[in-house]
């Protein structure tokens, strides 16, 4: 829109910032017709909504995440993994019509009293103790 219609460029990252806004702004408003004002601002209110939506919906997965067992022990023991991406493994792996039986379950986990490591070095076994909280994961 704004190449259109022979505005300045305005750079990779404008949108991030405050001040880059206000250039975008003030760009639409010294370039631009009045279509293409409406649509400049148009996107922007859009882009506000949808931010200030995301940031409440991270808020509301960070503390599912800080309260759900399975997501604590995945987040805590997996190299690399955050709350929310433990939170996701969770759920798809506690979904409803996931596994038929416990037994499953464990076969999905995979053989024996073991689970599956991943850290600097690659992917590697190690033994689950009996009663631990990764035992009662199936072995993740």
């Amino acid at each position: 829109m704004l190449f259109h219609q022979g505005a300045p460029a305005l750079g990779e990252g404008t949108l991030r910032t405050g001040q880059g806004l206000a250039a975008l702004r003030a760009a639409a408003a010294d370039c631009l017709s009045p279509a293409g004002q409406l649509q400049v601002a148009t996107a922007l209110e859009i882009t506000e909504a949808l931010e200030t939506r995301l940031h409440a919906v991270r808020h509301e997965l960070l503390d599912a995440a800080r309260h759900l067992a399975g997501a604590k022990v995945l987040a805590a023991r997996l190299y690399g993994v955050g709350p929310v991406t433990a939170l996701a493994m969770t759920c798809w792996l506690a979904g409803e019509g996931r596994f038929s039986s416990s037994r499953q379950a464990v076969r999905f986990a995979g053989p024996g009293r073991h689970r599956l490591v991943l850290g600097p070095q690659g992917p590697a076994r190690a033994a689950v103790p009996a009663g631990t909280a990764g035992a009662a994961l199936g072995g993740l």
